[in-house]
C-alpha cells in the first residue's frame, strides 16, 4: 500500500470536516442552559434542538454538543425559529439583541411568538423614529436613564450635553436605544429592584424571584453572567416572563367576570394590560389598565368585596387592595384613600380618589386584576360585565 494515497469524496471530507470541528461541553454545577448557549455564541432554542433537549433544566456532568467551529458559529443567520418553551428573554439574551428591539423588528403584536415563527433579529432596512421624552419639572438625567433603561452618560451623549446639564420642564430628550411608541408613560407598578449579595448568583437570584436567568440579563443589559456584591438588578416578574413564551394557539384564559363588575372610572384608556416597547422603569411589561381621570375624581369598587390593603406600596402610590374569594383587585396612584383594612365594600362604592401617586406622571387609575396571585387581562372582564 505505500505509496498509494486513499482519495475520498468531497461529501465526505466536508463530513468529517465537519465533524472534527464539532465542540462539547461538560456542565458545570453553576452552569445554565442560556449561559452555555450565550458563551457558545447560539440560541438557547438550537442548543436544546441538538442535544435533544426538552427542557431547560441541565445536571452537572451531562456533555452538550455544541454546533460547529467558531468561524461557523461566528456567520450565525440573522433569523431565529422560534421553538416550543422560547421567550423574547431567552431569544433576545442569546443573540445579544433587546427584547424592544425584536418586537419593532418583527412588528410584533405584543409578546405573542408562536413555535416555528421566524423572527429576524437586525433592523434590516427598517428605519425607526427614535424614542423623546419632555421634561417635567423634578427630571433629572439619572431619573430618565432609569426609568427607561439607560444610563445618564449615555442620555447626555445621545443628546450632546453634560451630565452637569440644567434639564428645563418642556425641552425634549431622546433616549438612545428606545422607539418611539407615542410618547410617555403615565404610570404602573415600579419593577422590583434588589441589591446583590456577596456570594449569589443569577441562576439563584432567578430561582429565589421566580424569574429567568434570561429575563435578568436582559432588563439589565447584562454582557455576562457575572455579577458583583452591591450591584442593583432589576427583577422581570414571572408573570411577563410567561407572557412572552412561545405558545401553540391564540386563545388565553380569561377569568370570569363577576356579573356585577363595574368600571372603576369612566375614561379613556391610556395604556392597555401586556407587553409595551416603550421602557417603563427597566421593565416593559404592564400588568393592568390606565385609565385617564382628573385629580379628585370618585375610584369605585369594580366589585364587592375585603379591603386587605389601604396605604401608601412603592411604585403604586396609594394604593386601595380589594379581595374577592382567589382574585384581588388593585386600585393605584389615588390621591385620597377612603376605607380601611378589614372593611367590606359593594361594587359602585367609592373607595379612593384619583391622583397621580407613586410612579406616575399623570393623574389617572392603574386598575389591577389578580387571579390567585397572576395578573391578568382587566378589560375583557369589563367588557364581558357592561355586556350582561
Amino acid at each position: 500500500m505505500a505509496g498509494r494515497r486513499l482519495l475520498f469524496p468531497l461529501s465526505l471530507c466536508l463530513l468529517a470536516a465537519s465533524v472534527a470541528s464539532a465542540q462539547t461541553v461538560t456542565v458545570q454545577p453553576s452552569d445554565t442552559l442560556w449561559g452555555i448557549a450565550k458563551r457558545a455564541g447560539i440560541d438557547v432554542a438550537t442548543l436544546k434542538q441538538i442535544n435533544g433537549l426538552t427542557s431547560d433544566q441541565i445536571r452537572p456532568g451531562l456533555v452538550l454538543k455544541l454546533p460547529g467551529s467558531q468561524e461557523q458559529i461566528a456567520t450565525a443567520s440573522h433569523t431565529v425559529t422560534v421553538q416550543a418553551g422560547d421567550t423574547l428573554y431567552d431569544i433576545a439574551a442569546a443573540h445579544g439583541v433587546s427584547v424592544s428591539d425584536i418586537i419593532a423588528f418583527n412588528d410584533l403584536d405584543g409578546t405573542l411568538i408562536h413555535p416555528g415563527q421566524v423572527l429576524v433579529l437586525d433592523a434590516g432596512d427598517k428605519e425607526f423614529e427614535p424614542l423623546t421624552v419632555e421634561i417635567v419639572s423634578g427630571d433629572s438625567l439619572w431619573s430618565i436613564a432609569r426609568a427607561y433603561g439607560t444610563t445618564a452618560q449615555a442620555l447626555a451623549d445621545a443628546n450632546g450635553i453634560t451630565l452637569a446639564a440644567i434639564l428645563n420642564p418642556g425641552h425634549r430628550l431622546t433616549v438612545p436605544g428606545q422607539y418611539s411608541v407615542g410618547g410617555r408613560d403615565l404610570g404602573g407598578a415600579v419593577p422590583q429592584t434588589i441589591t446583590v449579595s456577596p456570594g449569589e448568583t443569577l441562576w439563584q437570584l432567578a430561582f429565589d424571584h421566580n424569574t429567568t436567568v434570561a429575563a435578568i440579563v436582559s432588563a439589565n443589559s447584562l454582557t455576562s453572567e457575572r455579577i458583583l456584591a452591591g450591584q442593583t438588578l432589576t427583577i422581570v416578574p414571572g408573570s411577563e416572563v410567561a407572557a412572552a413564551r412561545a405558545v401553540t394557539s391564540n386563545f388565553t384564559p380569561v377569568a370570569t367576570a363577576p356579573s356585577a363588575m363595574r368600571w372603576p372610572i369612566v375614561g379613556t384608556i391610556t395604556s392597555r394590560y401586556g407587553y409595551r416597547q416603550l421602557r417603563i422603569s427597566g421593565s416593559n411589561w404592564h400588568a393592568g389598565l390606565d385609565i385617564d381621570g382628573h385629580t379628585g375624581d370618585p375610584i369605585v369598587a369594580a366589585t364587592a368585596g375585603t379591603v386587605t390593603y389601604s396605604g401608601w406600596m412603592g411604585g403604586y402610590g396609594y394604593l386601595v387592595i380589594v379581595e374577592n374569594g382567589t382574585t384581588e383587585y388593585y386600585y393605584a396612584h389615588a390621591s385620597e384613600l377612603l376605607v380601611n383594612e378589614g372593611d367590606w365594600v359593594e361594587a359602585g362604592a367609592t373607595i379612593a380618589l384619583v391622583g397621580t401617586t407613586g410612579n406616575s406622571t399623570g393623574s389617572h387609575l392603574h386598575f389591577e386584576v389578580r387571579v390567585d396571585g397572576d395578573p391578568v387581562d382587566p378589560l375583557p372582564m369589563l367588557e364581558a360585565a357592561a355586556q350582561r
